[in-house]
């Protein structure tokens, strides 16, 4: 396959799992550029075109990242709600364990 193609589709791949959000394949995605990137950049200099291509590439990257971000920052806020609240979620479950029917 030649580079760019391989660079677009790494792209593509890239966006896709961003714009879905969907975890594992943006973790697939990542994988598959650390270790595709060095390999391609083996083959020699990069053109004009491939450069334009990995341009565009690092701006994927870089909306995954900052999906990523705040992901992070938004699960963060949660544990922090449910650490707040933990003695709360436990007097809940032991409530909920002396129950005869066991709801």
């Amino acid at each position: 396959m030649d580079r760019l193609r391989a660079i677009a589709q790494l792209s593509a791949r890239l966006g896709a799992a961003s714009d879905g959000a969907d975890w594992d394949a943006l973790q697939a995605a990542c994988t598959a550029l650390a270790a595709d990137l060095p390999a391609l950049a083996a083959r020699g200099p990069w053109t004009a075109p491939e450069r334009a291509a990995l341009v565009a590439l690092r701006s994927v990257h870089a909306q995954a990242f900052q999906l990523c971000s705040e992901e992070k920052q938004r699960l963060g806020l949660e544990l922090g709600d449910i650490q707040a609240n933990k003695e709360g979620w436990l007097a809940y479950a032991l409530i909920g364990e002396t129950e005869l029917d066991g709801n």
